[in-house]
Formats: C-alpha cells, structure tokens, sequence
C-alpha cells in the first residue's frame, strides 16, 4: 500500500510542473537507461525525458490500466505487452512509425507482438556479494539458505518471478496453472521467508540506508549486478543456477492515451540508432535487443557470457506464458500471503 502511496506522489509531483520545453514522460526500472543517451535525446530534439520509476510489475500494470494520459511511454515485460495490445491500450511499432525497428534481433522483435520496442533481454538468477557470500550454484542457496544468511537476502514482490525459483527447484512447470503444485511452491517460499529481510527489488533496496548495507543475496535480473556494483562500490556478481531460469525481454511501448504520440515515437526510433542502442547496452552492460549495435560494442562484452548468455543457457531457459485470470489470481494471493506472513513476523 505505501509503495503506491509513493508512486502515486511521484506522479503527482511529475505532472505538475509548469515546464516549456515539451517533455516525455517514462515508466520505467530504476537505472534502466543511461544518462547519455538521455542527454543526447534532449540536446537533438529539445525534448525533455522524465523518468517515473516503479518497482514492481503490479504497479506497473495499475498505472497503465488506469490510462493515465500523462505516460507517454512504458517498460513492459513480453507478456503483459500482448495483454495491453489486446486491450487497445498501445500503439502498434512499425517501419512506417518507427523506421529503424529493422535493426532489431527478430526473435525479441516477435515477443514484443508488433507493439513493442525490443529493448534489452536477459535472465532470472541470483546476484551475491562474493565478500560476503560463497558463489552460489543452485536456486536452493536461495530458497534453502545457509544459516549466516538470515536476514540478509532479498526477493521480489513481483508474483511471476517470486514463484519462479521455488517451481523450478521442485521440478513444476514456471508455467504451471495447478493450484496443488503452486501451493507446493508457497511452502518453499513460506520455508525461506525467516530468512528474508525485504521482499523489496534489490535495485531499490540495496539504497535502502537502512538494510543496504545488510543484503548479501537476491533473486534479481542479468545485469543487475553490474549497476550494483557501481552504484555501492561492493563485489556484485550473477549466477544463473543449474536447474535452468526464465529468459525475458523487455519492450518499450507508446500508450494510445498518448498526448505526445509523435514524439514517443520518435524517441523509440531514436533510442533503436545502432550507435544510440549501443551506448545505452555498453553505459549500462545489458545485452541490447538491437542485432546492428552488438558489432559495435567492445569486445569484451560482446564475449562476456554475464551479459550476453551462451546459446546453451538460452535453450535451457524458458518464456513465461500468458496464464488465465483464475491463475493469475492465485499466484497474486499466494504472493501477498507470502509477504503479509513475513510481516507479521
């Protein structure tokens, strides 16, 4: 409830300035696009970018459903991309709207359904503080952790990615509709929880001065580690566990309730230049969706499997699948239960 207290304040105070200069507005991660690329868009159009920075995909999600017209743009996960194109609430990303959508890797172009700019893509794992923590191998260092971990770990509210390890560590479907083997995982997690201090992303939890300091091990996404490194100056590193993950892609979609339709589009046009593309993968070490920049990063990242995973961890990794309402909600009440169990604690 008080984190969308704050996000409704944070839209508040976004839309309430009197600027000039035509501003877009965002909804998006924390730390999800480099601060050059933002200064470059306004120093060739004029037009500002105001970030709105959520923390989970369920606020996300309300802010889009509730159509509001002051979000120009929005990040969106492959799944609740389509979700939204079906209901009217996107505009579609084609050459003739957005000329340079070419330049993107036609696999991630197909999951973003033809509304959606490829952005980045990557994986569900673990990120670890290795002066704190033995490297991990599996998600049971996560869900069944040591002893010395005891309020030291991070999850995430999001119901998707919080059931994820816990159905692939029992061999379940992430995909799963059946409500035995979704409790199965609950128990996992219910198991874990004492051993949980923030159910909280840990992009906006390891700011939090209060616990920072304190998380040691988090579910998080590829690259993760890279921005939390350089964002507290600690040893971050990334594992994807040995029983397999999730592999997401993010697109980045105009809302109909536009009322800076031209210029959203534009700004994705822009941010999908080869040049632009890469300088917003190589500021931020995130595999970009776009097949012209890759040639034009280092090669060093290029290579690096912590960025851009090998064909081998790509074949054993799995899309998320639109569920059922029905399911939907479950999976949503066995996360809120997790969290309200782990409160009253």
């Amino acid at each position: 409830m008080l984190k969308s207290i704050l996000i409704s304040l944070a839209l508040t105070a976004a839309f309430s300035g009197g600027a000039a200069a035509e501003t877009l507005n965002l909804l998006t991660w924390e730390k999800y696009i480099s601060p050059r690329v933002v200064e470059t868009w306004t120093r060739e159009t004029g037009i500002e970018l105001n970030q709105i920075f959520f923390d989970s995909g369920e606020d996300r999600d309300r802010i889009i459903a509730g159509g509001n017209s002051e979000i120009d743009i929005a990040v969106m996960n492959e799944s609740v991309t389509k979700v939204f194109l079906r209901k009217g609430l996107l505009d579609a990303v084609t050459e003739a709207t957005v000329p340079t959508i070419g330049n993107s890797v036609p696999r991630w172009r197909e999951r973003c359904s033809g509304y959606g700019l490829p952005y980045f893509w990557g994986t569900l794992g673990i990120v670890y503080r290795a002066d704190k923590v033995t490297a991990p191998t599996s998600w049971s260092d996560l869900l069944r952790p040591a002893p010395e971990l005891a309020s030291h770990i991070a999850m995430m509210t999001g119901f998707d990615d919080l059931l994820t390890p816990s159905l692939i560590l029992n061999g379940k479907s992430i995909n799963t509709q059946a409500k035995d083997e979704l409790q199965v995982a609950f128990a996992t997690l219910k198991e874990q929880s004492p051993s949980v201090r923030t159910y909280n992303y840990i992009m906006s939890s390891s700011q939090d001065a209060k616990i920072g300091s304190e998380l040691f091990m988090a579910l998080a996404y590829s690259g993760d580690q890279f921005a939390l490194a350089k964002s507290d100056g600690h040893d971050w590193r990334y594992v994807l566990p040995k029983e397999g993950s999730v592999l997401w892609v993010d697109c980045m979609g105009v809302l109909t309730a536009s009322k800076r339709r031209t210029a959203a589009l534009k700004f994705l046009d822009f941010l999908n230049r080869p040049e632009i593309s890469a300088m917003n993968a190589a500021d931020l070490s995130l595999p970009t969706a776009n097949a012209a920049a890759v040639p034009l990063l280092p090669a060093g990242m290029r290579d690096n499997p912590e960025v851009f995973p090998t064909q081998s961890v790509i074949d054993a990794s799995s899309f998320y699948e639109e569920n059922g309402a029905q399911t939907v909600q479950v999976r949503k009440r066995i996360a809120n239960s997790l969290i309200n169990y782990h409160d009253s604690r």
